[in-house]
C-alpha cells in the first residue's frame, strides 16, 4: 500500500485554510452583530483597545486560528519525523 505523503501534505493545509477562512468569516459575522447587539464599541486585549468593526473582529479570528493550527502542524510535523526514524 502506497502513501502518498505530498497529497496528504496538500490535503492538511487545504483543511488549515479552510478553517482560518472560517474563523474570520464568523468573526466578520461577530463584527458586524456585536455592537449593536451589545453596545461594545472597543475590546481590550493585552491593555491594548482594538474598535469592534467586521474587519478587525475578522483579522483577529484569522491570525488567532491560523497561527494555532499552524503550530499544531508543525509539531505534528516534527514529530512524525522521528516517527520515521525508528523504521
Amino acid at each position: 500500500m502506497s502513501v502518498d505523503h505530498e497529497r496528504d501534505g496538500r490535503n492538511v493545509v487545504g483543511l488549515v485554510l479552510a478553517s482560518v477562512a472560517v474563523a474570520a468569516a464568523v468573526g466578520a459575522a461577530i463584527g458586524y452583530v456585536l455592537p449593536t447587539w451589545a453596545g461594545l464599541e472597543g475590546i481590550t486585549v493585552l491593555e491594548l483597545v482594538i474598535p469592534i468593526s467586521p474587519t478587525a473582529v475578522a483579522l483577529y479570528a484569522g491570525v488567532t486560528v491560523g497561527v494555532f493550527l499552524g503550530t499544531l502542524v508543525l509539531v505534528v510535523a516534527v514529530i512524525s519525523q522521528f516517527e520515521e526514524f525508528e523504521d
